[in-house]
């Protein structure tokens, strides 16, 4: 579930979680969401993606999706 769906936003799934609750997504399927992965902010430090290490990888990745969203609307 945590490979495609954004946890981090509050439109998708999970909506607002408690602020005390960290969500813990155990997978290494592709392709896994930008948004779990690089996220910061309130909700993305607490979504932790625990994976094959290949994340680690996506430097490139990471910027690229940075720009896409912070973009101004």
């Amino acid at each position: 579930m945590g490979s495609q769906l954004d946890l981090t936003s509050r439109e998708d799934y999970f909506g607002e979680f408690n602020l005390k609750v960290t969500i813990h997504v155990i997978d290494s399927l592709r392709p896994q969401s930008l948004g779990n992965l690089f996220a910061g902010g309130e909700n993305g430090e607490r979504v932790f993606v625990w994976d094959d290490g290949e994340a680690d990888k996506l430097g490139d990745v990471k910027k690229s999706w940075e720009i896409i969203e912070v973009r101004p609307s």
